[in-house]
């Protein structure tokens, strides 16, 4: 009973939190090669997924039966080893990739996508994903896409199928496009749900076959209530236009403005149920941003948008003044044509805001006690890079796109870093391969989040 207590109190001190990991010292990554792997980890029984609920219970019912002088098997060879106490490996992530190899993929790929009006898509998609992913490695193992294009053909057609139908059903009558519409987007969370379970069951790292542990009750849970909304509003705009009555357009204004306030709620329980159910092997993610994260994230986006309204505002009356003072043409053409580019400066300076907080937010706050994640991805740098990419997009009537794709790839993977306290190859000892995974995949033990 004694060794059994002795036993308990160093496993949970052993625990580390996510956050702690913030006050351990970091190795370099080149202190994994000087780490030997212990060996004999291939023939131990399958480990018990890391931070998960199931864990966690599992280790109050020994302590409580230890706690009773009962005797109980120790667990603790079950888990993958860790390093030793206080040691952390940084594992960069590298993407090795040429600008004009992809142009030569994405040419072929458009040509292919317009000729066969639409059907090429999954093969292009495909290829764009095989070419990116084997070039990007994590601690020295790269990753890989074995997903063959005609698994991708039964969602890419019912996405089109759902498109068309519902084209074709406002084009006969208003009515008819908005039930087409309601149960496309009731679908939509179904095609989510599928989209995400095959991606991840496709992707290796170090041919080691990763998964996703989707449901459709927690699906319909987190994209539920905005789609919903959604609908609310068409069905509030359709109204509206229709009957022209002032309660309309207020109920419209006042659905829109509470459906905006939720984004930040609604994106929160999108990435929570995305990022909470990955699974590496034996291990299973956790997500622990809060919901005053994202808030606060959409506050400044919200600040940020304003200051370049304001700017590009500025910017328009200035130009303005200069064709009023130069006598040119001032016409309706000349006034759209100033306004769409002032537009596309504004989503080119806006989205790649939203897009690196958001990278930071969501994979600094995702991991579990032996894995994290850590994005560094330069905001204002990152925002430079895509209005530089505007313009030249512009100015090379859309050629230049090969070229910006891959300089914001290698930028957002490039911020990304992985803290380990456990060894990889270690790990890889407790993880099947893709082919053993494919050939008997492995079903754990039901945890919670």
């Amino acid at each position: 009973m004694i060794e059994l207590n002795n036993f308990s109190v160093r496993y949970s001190v052993r625990i580390i939190r996510l956050a702690d990991l913030e006050s351990l010292p970091v190795a370099p990554a080149t202190t994994q090669a000087a780490l030997p792997s212990p060996s004999g980890f291939a023939s131990r029984p399958w480990p018990l997924p890391l931070g998960s609920a199931y864990a966690d219970d599992l280790l109050a019912r020994v302590r409580a039966a230890a706690m009773a002088g009962e005797f109980v098997e120790p667990f603790e060879e079950h888990y993958v080893k860790r390093l030793p106490r206080g040691v952390v490996l940084r594992l960069p992530v590298e993407l090795d990739v040429n600008a004009l190899a992809y142009a030569r993929i994405w040419i072929v790929n458009l040509l292919l996508t317009v000729l066969t009006l639409g059907l090429y898509l999954p093969w292009a998609r495909v290829r764009t994903q095989r070419y990116f992913l084997r070039r990007t490695t994590v601690a020295g193992s790269a990753l890989d896409y074995h997903a063959p294009p005609l698994s991708h053909l039964a969602r890419h057609v019912l996405l089109m199928g759902l498109c068309v139908g519902v084209g074709a059903a406002w084009a006969g009558s208003s009515m008819a496009g908005l039930f087409a519409l309601t149960l496309a987007l009731l679908v939509a969370p179904l095609v989510v749900h599928l989209s995400l379970t095959h991606r991840m069951a496709h992707i290796s790292w170090g041919g080691r076959r990763l998964s996703f542990e989707g449901q459709f009750a927690a699906v319909y849970g987190a994209l539920l209530l905005p789609l919903l909304g959604v609908v609310v509003m068409a069905w509030l705009a359709v109204g509206a236009t229709g009957f022209q009555h002032p309660l309309w357009w207020a109920s419209l204004g006042f659905v829109s403005g509470v459906w905006l306030l939720g984004v930040p709620l609604f994106l929160w329980a999108y990435f929570r149920y995305r990022q909470h159910r990955v699974r590496l092997g034996p291990m299973r993610l956790l997500w622990k941003a809060s919901q005053l994260a994202m808030l606060m994230l959409w506050a400044r986006t919200a600040a940020w948008s304003v200051l370049v309204s304001v700017f590009l505002a500025g910017v328009g009356a200035v130009v303005l003044a200069v064709m009023l003072w130069a006598h040119w043409s001032t016409g309706h053409g000349v006034l759209l044509s100033l306004t769409v580019v002032l537009s596309a400066v504004m989503v080119a300076a806006v989205l790649p805001y939203v897009q690196a907080r958001l990278q930071n937010l969501v994979w600094s706050k995702t991991g579990n006690r032996s894995l994290r994640f850590r994005s560094r991805l330069s905001v204002s740098g990152y925002v430079a890079l895509q209005v530089r990419h505007a313009v030249l997009l512009l100015l090379t009537l859309g050629l230049y796109w090969p070229w910006a794709v891959v300089a914001s790839r290698r930028m957002r993977t490039q911020a990304m870093v992985v803290w380990a306290r456990v060894d990889p190859d270690v790990l890889k000892s407790h993880w099947p391969t893709y082919a053993q995974a494919c050939r008997a995949p492995v079903t754990h033990p039901r945890s919670g989040g």
